[in-house]
């Protein structure tokens, strides 16, 4: 042309920069600019990026690599060998992400000490439990154990870093079964949870080797909230039938029983107070006091915060009520490596059977954890590993069968909690409602590796100071786990709209596009699914509670197959998405 326009209007110069500060990743860089250069820096880099994105034609970093590619042929490990492609270039950057401010150095400190209070605690209840089921065969010391060496084998080896691994109740209910079973048949437990346990870790080798984690493309949002937001009941449950026992024993409902009142409502006190202080510390990011810095400075320790002081308040104040405690029977020695030659061919058969189901439970748990930390909303950066996660918890869980210390695998919902304590969230206000967005994550491995690392001297600190932390505490802090995970789920979500007046629900993509009797349609037929599993995980028989895991696999089809009949798929589109 004759003539070129130099500049830009003033209104082209507004859209421009709009356009650019839509980035969160650069709205967060411009919020750390020390100076004006530096601010003006940020800006050139994000142009040069968008403009060398644009010359290339190049997509930004692909999140979920469930789809196959029609060009690979499949070979037996490619699965497990992209995985490692895809996470290696990132490793070194897993250590030192979050490292270049102080406000992040702060973050991984306190989402440190968050994770040895949050694994810890389970820990010693998990133990007492094992040690019940067991006789004493499995206690306290060997979770600890357990959870030091699996939880350091897998933040360092491990494919995705923010995933936590943990032993769970279900993992109590197998061993127990298998305690059963080798004391009505006279087999030695140590031989026979070994066997079932290498059989598992077998299982698990070939669904990382063969692509099967693959499968859980069909997992949708919907699946995840349900089992979720089971494992949040599950924890509400323990607790509240922990003060149950507790009353019925020391409470005096019936004239000339058995009578200590003051150690049942102790429990009362410390379980809801655990929880009431850890929530109120929690939820101070939401007041007025202080800066926003200082404010999530202090709502990032709530969950330590919480425990030692309800801890003090246990073991101080309360110094005249015996509560209960762990106990510390001291084993002769912590590995038993057990004699597999003299289990027969039942026993290997019925180990083999015990194992395969063993290892659904744990396929299924470990990628429905995996599927919720890489989910869409968290902006993680770095890739997928869900076939290379699974072969590190077979190697792992392969070691601890061979130790006779209890196996592990990815948990709920603590892998979540771990992301969103690592996170930068930002309010945003849409149409009178307030709505958090994560605009960054620092996927870093440090804040694992030295929580396990601190978890592993805790063996130090047996009997003493640890059996200072009273029972009721480490239920208040399975409460409180439970409670701070339900702002996650959309089902709780809809959950609250039945009992909401329609004028005040929220704006959200589903309420817009989506009728109302369909919305909650889809809930109530994601709070039967949700019944169904609870009705077989808590009832009384071990046996029934083996089928769980296949029970939760039913639902993928079922949500594939039968839901789309009953509601259109463009509204199931809006109500199981992860807009």
């Amino acid at each position: 042309p004759i003539k070129e326009k130099k500049i830009k209007s003033a209104v082209e110069v507004a859209r421009t920069y709009s356009t650019l500060l839509a980035d969160y990743k650069l709205r967060r860089r411009l919020t750390h600019a020390h100076d004006s250069k530096e601010f003006a820096h940020f800006f050139e880099l994000e142009v040069h990026r968008i403009f060398t994105e644009q010359r290339n034609d190049m997509n930004v970093l692909k999140n979920d690599p469930m789809e196959d590619d029609a060009n690979d042929k499949w070979c037996f490990g490619m699965d497990f060998i992209k995985d490692c492609k895809r996470r290696l270039p990132h490793y070194l950057s897993d250590y030192t992400d979050g490292l270049d401010s102080c406000a992040s150095v702060q973050k991984i400190l306190s989402t440190t000490f968050f994770l040895y209070f949050a694994i810890i605690m389970p820990c010693i209840a998990f133990g007492v439990l094992h040690h019940y089921l067991t006789d004493g065969i499995i206690d306290v010391r060997k979770v600890i154990l357990s959870q030091a060496f699996g939880g350091l084998v897998f933040a360092v080896f491990g494919g995705q870093p923010l995933i936590i691994i943990q032993t769970t109740v279900p993992i109590a209910i197998y061993t127990k079964v298998i305690y059963t079973i080798s004391k009505n048949y006279e087999v030695d437990f140590h031989s026979f949870f070994a066997l079932t346990g290498l059989w598992n870790s077998l299982f698990l080798m070939m669904y990382a080797f063969t692509g099967c984690s693959k499968l859980m493309k069909y997992c949708t949002r919907s699946t995840e909230e349900i089992f979720g937001l089971f494992i949040s009941i599950a924890f509400a449950f323990d607790a509240i039938k922990y003060l149950v026992a507790e009353f019925s024993e020391d409470f005096c409902f019936i004239e000339g029983g058995h009578c200590n009142a003051p150690k049942a409502l102790v429990a009362l006190i410390l379980m809801l107070g655990t929880v009431f202080v850890g929530c109120e510390i929690y939820n101070f990011r939401y007041s007025p006091y202080l800066t926003g810095t200082k404010r999530v400075f202090v709502a990032d320790y709530a969950l330590p915060t919480a425990v030692l002081i309800m801890a003090f308040v246990g073991s101080y104040l309360f110094r005249d009520v015996e509560m209960a405690t762990f106990t510390d029977d001291k084993p002769d020695t912590m590995f038993n490596v057990p004699p597999l030659r003299d289990l027969s061919v039942g026993m290997v058969v019925g180990s083999m059977g015990l194992g395969f189901a063993l290892s659904v439970l744990i396929f299924m748990d470990q990628n429905i954890a995996s599927s919720m930390v890489n989910s869409p909303r968290n902006r993680l950066r770095k890739g997928t590993s869900y076939h290379l996660d699974l072969g590190v918890v077979a190697a792992i869980n392969a070691v601890l069968s061979v130790c006779g210390m209890p196996w592990v695998h990815a948990t709920l919902p603590l892998s979540p909690l771990h992301v969103r304590a690592l996170a930068d969230i930002e309010e945003h206000m849409d149409l009178g409602h307030l709505k958090e967005i994560v605009v960054y994550v620092r996927e870093t491995r440090l804040t694992t590796v030295v929580s396990h690392i601190l978890i592993a001297l805790s063996l130090l600190m047996i009997p003493s100071p640890l059996n200072f932390i009273p029972i009721p505490v480490l239920y208040g802090l399975f409460l409180f786990l439970a409670i701070s995970a339900l702002s996650d789920f959309q089902l709780w979500e809809r959950m609250l709209l039945i009992f909401t007046e329609q004028n005040a629900y929220p704006p959200t993509h589903y309420i817009r596009k989506v009728p109302q009797r369909f919305v909650h349609f889809f809930t109530f037929i994601q709070l039967f699914q949700l019944a169904i599993l609870c009705a077989f995980s808590f009832s009384g028989s071990p046996y029934i509670k083996m089928l769980f895991p296949v029970l939760l696999a039913l639902m993928m089809p079922i949500r594939k197959c039968v839901i789309p009949k009953l509601i259109s798929s463009r509204y199931l589109d809006c109500l199981d998405g992860h807009a």
